[in-house]
């Protein structure tokens, strides 16, 4: 994921996640808004019932490396996203997550 990418500013992740637009399953939820910019924004939530410092690293590390594939892959829309990771995130079950958190681009972007 590219740095003009990311949602950095607290302030951005309270607009998106105040507009209550979101899709869910036991995995992720996904707070979405429509964005100024010509391209997708994505901002990442993993919470401490997650694990320690290094699980949490380790999680959004695995969750950017499939958010480049699936937006690479398939979208261009210009949104604004928000992934919060469920505590049932399983490190260990990489290609399970990885087509939950597609299913979910799915029904956002279509």
């Amino acid at each position: 994921m590219k740095k003009r990418n990311v949602i950095k500013k607290y302030q951005e992740y309270q607009e998106i996640l105040d507009l209550r637009k979101y899709r869910r399953n036991y995995l992720f939820t996904i707070y979405y808004r429509d964005s100024e910019f010509n391209y997708t924004r994505i901002g990442l939530l993993v919470g401490k019932r997650n694990g320690n410092a290094v699980t949490r690293n380790k999680i959004k590390r695995q969750v950017r490396a499939m958010i480049d594939e699936i937006i690479n892959k398939d979208y261009s829309k210009s949104l604004d996203l928000i992934v919060v990771i469920s505590k049932n995130y399983d490190i260990h079950e990489f290609i399970k997550n990885k087509e939950q958190l597609t299913n979910l681009f799915k029904d956002i972007y279509l």
